[in-house]
């Protein structure tokens, strides 16, 4: 092949290829979780990180997915978005004793703005002692990110 005809080449392959690679849309995500008014966190956790550290744990969770921060509100109008609400929350327990939690969420997945899949999830969870409130209930919602993580890729 001549010289020209191999920079022709390699041209071509360098214009195609940002294209096929960031071929894949993102996934839009709330930066923080929502929660719903029937949820009653109480004010035990008024100080704790929980809604930002969800969001930051899910779209980590999602990198697979191109999960990304939403410029806006979610859903968003165009392209795909996930919008994950907590809409039961139970917390009992000390550190000393551990802790029992019962947490309900709610997923919808849309593209366009349309529903395109829905899901909710029910858990009930019990832990041993020596762990605040806080790093429970982050240790909670980091493992539910992981698992609306697996849900997204087969809704």
């Amino acid at each position: 092949m001549k010289p020209f005809a191999c920079r022709a080449l390699i041209a071509i392959l360098a214009t195609a290829l940002p294209a096929a690679v960031s071929a894949k849309e993102p996934l839009y995500i709330a930066r923080t979780l929502e929660v719903a008014p029937s949820a009653k966190v109480g004010s035990n956790f008024a100080d704790c990180p929980f809604r930002e550290s969800f969001g930051e744990i899910l779209q980590k969770a999602l990198k697979k997915d191109n999960g990304t921060f939403a410029p806006g509100k979610v859903p968003t109008p165009t392209g795909r978005s996930l919008q994950v609400r907590l809409v039961g929350f139970d917390f009992a327990g000390n550190g000393f004793i551990g802790h029992s939690s019962f947490m309900e969420f709610e997923g919808t997945l849309y593209r366009d703005g349309k529903k395109e899949a829905a899901f909710t999830d029910r858990v009930t969870l019990r832990t041993q002692g020596l762990m605040t409130g806080c790093a429970q209930l982050r240790s909670n919602l980091d493992s539910e990110a992981f698992w609306i993580a697996k849900w997204v890729r087969k809704p």
